[in-house]
């Protein structure tokens, strides 16, 4: 665990950071009815879709995938029951569902390879909104996300902070095991009844197990699964009994896969980042043309852009930098919502001018669950009119001298940017290819746009299982 998340789990009791264990509704007094679960996904589908960039603006692939849930839904024992499909346009590979809403993210449809695997990641999804999980994990939550955390002290508004522990639990809290169990069972036999491959959905799954573990050598870490695998986690029990379950429907292996047709479907979708909308971090500095700012991070510290931040690690420290909306000023932002969330007091508080913005910023100090002494300090800067950015550095109590320089050095260099400077780097996209008879793995792994591993990301992106051959005109994606 990293010193922010061991920070927030101290300051928030351990009891909403991702990764929570799986905790059961009985219903009960605190559960919802049906008609207070679909009021509820209507409330928090915005907030859905605003945390995951927006919908995607592509009319063919947003009525495809429609369709697709469509025709999954009418074969359902619930057919009346209105469910809507929305594309999200971020590169993270994920599934959601609220009562009434189901969330599929262009990450994922980059990474699928058939429409029998969409299909069986949709139909998991109706699986838990029909047995009703989704309703029962609004009533049980607190607040899952650093960034959900942040939108609520920040704008001072309780509803807020509700609304934003509703979205980070229906996103990021696990699924009992009898939940999973339940939600497969549906979605297989919605396969089988709709003539698709039920073995689809494992097969899914174990291409982003692959994504997942290669994508984690690649930045030198232990594998840690993503958001999608964090809430449905692809256990070798869930595929036993999945595949049990396909048996029993009667469907083998020649049930229709449509390979073809999904990949001509996704041909030209964006892959990764959008390099306009979501910013870029190009060496230690960050860019986001469309909000027209930048900012550098101190050598040595390794820079992400997350959905939820934009987030700088090094050895003895980690900073998180996040915009939110709120009329007060940064010393009150501070010593107000921020301390009070938090529960670390804020001491040494001064102002400071940037960019010939107002700021502020105090320093605090907190222990982590383990004993480690941590300082925390965040810099607030009004930006325009209720905007403000905030970098909340942590760093180990003993390293903070030594680093403070460097700190501020890096919140000093927040700036406007004119993004016709920028020289952005290009937008990837999937590129549909028919295999002619001279290409090869490594051939067609070389056209792609990655920086490294081409082979490694080129195989396992096509569910490549050997990665010794190509079939001559088959089609198959390459990012560029």
């Amino acid at each position: 665990m990293s010193i922010f998340a061991k920070l927030l789990a101290a300051a928030l009791g351990a009891t909403a950071l991702v990764g929570l264990g799986s905790c059961e509704s009985t219903g009960g007094p605190l559960g919802v009815s049906d008609a207070q679960g679909r009021a509820l996904g209507e409330q928090e589908h915005p907030k859905i879709v605003a945390a995951f960039g927006g919908e995607l603006n592509d009319p063919t692939v947003n009525a495809y995938v429609a369709a697709l849930t469509k025709k999954l839904a009418d074969a359902s024992p619930n057919p009346a029951e209105p469910i809507k499909l929305t594309v999200l346009d971020s590169p993270v590979i994920n599934a959601m569902a609220l009562p009434g809403h189901v969330y599929i993210t262009r990450g994922l449809l980059a990474l699928g390879n058939s429409e029998a695997e969409l299909a069986g990641v949709i139909g998991h999804e109706l699986g838990h909104i029909y047995k009703r999980h989704t309703a029962k994990r609004i009533s049980q939550g607190n607040l899952a996300t650093v960034g959900a955390v942040l939108a609520g002290i920040l704008t001072r508004n309780a509803d807020v902070m509700q609304t934003a522990g509703q979205l980070g639990q229906v996103v990021l809290l696990r699924y009992s095991r009898k939940q999973e169990y339940e939600a497969d069972s549906v979605g297989v036999r919605l396969l089988a009844k709709t003539g698709y491959d039920p073995a689809a959905a494992a097969d899914f799954l174990d291409s982003l197990d692959r994504w997942s573990k290669l994508e984690a050598r690649i930045a030198g870490k232990s594998a840690a699964p993503p958001e999608f695998l964090s809430s449905h986690p692809n256990t070798a029990e869930r595929v036993r009994r999945a595949a049990a379950e396909a048996k029993t429907t009667g469907a083998g292996l020649t049930a229709e896969r449509s390979r073809a047709p999904y990949l001509a479907k996704i041909d030209d979708i964006v892959y990764g980042d959008d390099p306009v909308k979501q910013g870029f971090v190009r060496g230690n500095e960050f860019f986001h043309p469309q909000l027209k700012l930048a900012f550098s991070v101190p050598s040595g510290f390794k820079l992400q852009n997350t959905s939820q931040a934009v987030v700088a690690t090094g050895q003895n420290a980690q900073m998180q930098f996040v915009g939110a909306t709120s009329n007060e000023s940064a010393a009150a932002i501070i010593q107000g919502p921020l301390q009070q969330q938090l529960q670390i007091q804020f001491s040494n508080i001064r102002q400071f001018t940037l960019a010939g913005r107002s700021g502020a910023t105090g320093i605090g100090r907190a222990q982590t669950q383990n004993g480690m002494v941590v300082d925390v300090q965040p810099f607030v800067v009004k930006w325009a009119g209720a905007t403000n950015y905030l970098f909340l550095w942590v760093t180990a109590a003993n390293a903070t001298q030594g680093l403070q320089g460097a700190i501020e050095q890096s919140v000093s260099s927040l700036r406007d940017v004119n993004p016709a400077t920028l020289n952005i780097p290009p937008t990837l996209k999937v590129d549909v290819v028919k295999v002619k008879s001279a290409d090869t793995p490594a051939s067609l792994a070389n056209l792609t746009k990655f920086e490294n591993y081409k082979l490694e990301r080129f195989c396992v992106l096509n569910a490549l299982d050997t990665c010794n051959s190509v079939q001559v005109g088959e089609s198959v994606k390459i990012v560029r």
